[in-house]
């Protein structure tokens, strides 16, 4: 295949399926050319001789999912484990607001849940990819219910105050338009040979033909173009009898251009991560780390007993035969010291790093992460717009809108009203909870106009990651990418205290890379006294 008349190679194709699709769309095109390896399956938690540990102690600091996979896996090789919790919340990020929880952010008010009993919130992760197997494998032998998470319905809006007068649209309207309109431009190719020099005449009708089913294109004599089509929905539904409804006016390519929505919304379902199909936990994220804390280990106790809550850490020290600890609730002297805090909290902790490890930890970079959930007066998006599940993307600061994804025709539901990071998390995290409100309720009204009459705002619930306790933000960015002699170090042991948790993973800011780092920082300790 040629591009600006320069033949195509393999290499510029994945580059164009980039550039149009995003990264999910270059890599599932290198699995397909056999250039990178589909991630293998997750074998389970790992079966180890349960006396290989005995006489051995580790002290795990974090009680989320790194911290959960490491102490289930050691207390069941027989090693002495202690997990060694800040919050009085067990499970770090895996927050499920219910009726009557509460939290609150640094120097915040307390934030009290009032929805109505069964409702609740995922305040941090919400969506577990099918990929993600080391994830979906601990579900399935702890015995974690599993549903579908609808990441993009194309009944799903999107709205930019800089297209179409600041009108939501359909997802189905403007993914099908452009797909014609992209469609269209190809099948007026006239050349076989200016597409590739090996496409015989047969192969390029069979290409045209493609073409006309990918982009829904109409035969106008021997030309292919593109006019309104079903599959972008219709102004007036199809009825009964002699009502074949009235399809939306198709939109020039220009106007889908000048949106911008292919930035923000559009091409999202196509990374790999967001492909479907995703799951959640039946009942809310925190059934998994139920499912970890009610886990068996050996002397008839479950890993729930390992965990100390509400007892900061003050004090990392390496000595000649392991590890001192120091937290709020007394003084741990360990042979091992698994660390799942972030690399930034972890450096403002009294220890006695080299200083290149100390140096790699400051220089980690923590991601403000923020979501507003509401509870709805009834669910007008399945009433009104036909919505079941998926995500609306504005370019308002809200970012996102997510429509839950189970109790289908139910009298309420909840939303996640607003999910963002980076300068807009900033933005509302300084903000009060009143004035976070305030602005989500201009959001919601942007994608769905009478949204203010809709949602209780007295019962909103509002979270800033990078404004809560121990908490630097919602997640690290990648440090391979960033930083990759940082994170070079930060792989290796320093002295008896090993790291884990998502950051230290090429799965920043998932569960898949949270488990995965910690079966690598147990499997070291393993293969120590293995010697």
């Amino acid at each position: 295949m040629n591009w600006n008349g320069r033949p195509m190679t393999r290499r510029g194709l994945l580059g164009r399926l980039a550039a149009l699709g995003g990264a999910g769309a270059a890599y599932h095109g290198l699995t397909t050319l056999g250039l990178l390896a589909i991630p293998p399956a997750h074998a389970g938690i790992p079966v180890r001789p349960a006396d290989i540990g005995a006489g051995r102690s580790v002290v795990i600091l974090g009680a989320g999912m790194a911290g959960l996979t490491a102490g289930l896996q050691l207390a069941r090789a027989g090693f002495d484990v202690k997990i060694v919790e800040a919050n009085g919340h067990i499970g770090g990020r895996s927050l499920t607001v219910r009726p009557g929880d509460s939290y609150a952010e640094v120097g915040r008010e307390k934030m009290v849940c009032r929805f109505d009993d069964g409702l609740y919130l995922n305040a941090g992760p919400g969506r577990i990819p099918h990929h993600h197997t080391a994830v979906l494998e601990y579900c399935r032998t702890l015995g974690v219910a599993m549903e579908p998470y609808i990441f993009a319905s194309r009944a799903n809006l999107l709205q930019s105050d800089q297209a179409l007068g600041g009108q939501p649209v359909q997802l189905r309207r403007i993914k099908h338009d452009l797909r014609g309109r992209l469609s269209e431009m190809l099948a007026k190719v006239p050349d076989p040979a200016a597409l590739d020099a090996s496409i015989t005449a047969e192969d390029h009708a069979a290409f045209k033909g493609m073409l006309e089913q990918f982009g829904a294109l109409n035969r106008q004599g021997d030309r292919l173009v593109y006019r309104s089509s079903s599959r972008a929905g219709y102004s007036v539904p199809p009825g009964a009898g002699r009502d074949p409804g009235t399809l939306y006016p198709d939109l020039e390519l220009k106007t889908l251009l000048d949106s911008d929505f292919w930035r923000n919304g559009l091409f999202n379902d196509m990374t790999d991560y967001w492909q479907t199909s995703l799951m959640q936990p039946v009942g809310g994220m925190d059934m998994i780390v139920k499912g970890f804390l009610a886990a068996a280990i050996p002397g008839g106790r479950t890993v729930r007993d390992l965990v100390v809550t509400e007892s900061p850490v003050r004090e990392v020290v390496n000595t000649e035969t392991g590890v001192v600890v120091v937290h709020a609730k007394g003084r741990e002297q360990a042979d091992y010291c698994i660390s799942t805090m972030a690399p930034s909290v972890l450096a403002r902790v009294k220890n006695n790093f080299r200083p290149a490890y100390a140096d790699a930890l400051t220089r980690i970079q923590d991601t403000p992460a923020f979501k507003l959930g509401w509870q709805a007066t009834h669910r007008f998006w399945e009433e009104n717009d036909q919505i079941y599940g998926g995500i609306s993307w504005t370019d308002h600061p809200i970012t996102q809108l997510w429509y839950p994804s189970d109790s289908y025709f139910s009298k309420t539901g909840v939303l996640t009203g607003a999910y963002n990071s980076g300068a807009n998390a900033q933005l509302f995290g300084a903000l009060s909870h009143p004035e976070r409100v305030a602005l989500a309720l201009e959001g919601g009204e942007k994608l769905h106009p009478g949204f203010s009459n809709w949602v209780h705002r007295d019962r909103a619930l509002s979270i800033a990651w990078h404004n809560m306790p121990h908490f630097p933000g919602g997640w690290q960015n990648n440090p391979p990418e960033l930083d990759p002699q940082a994170y070079a170090r930060l792989t290796v042991p320093e002295g008896n205290v090993m790291l884990a948790g998502d950051f230290l993973s090429y799965w920043w800011g998932w569960k898949e890379g949270a488990i995965r780092s910690a079966d690598l920082a147990v499997q070291a300790i393993v293969d120590r006294v293995s010697q």
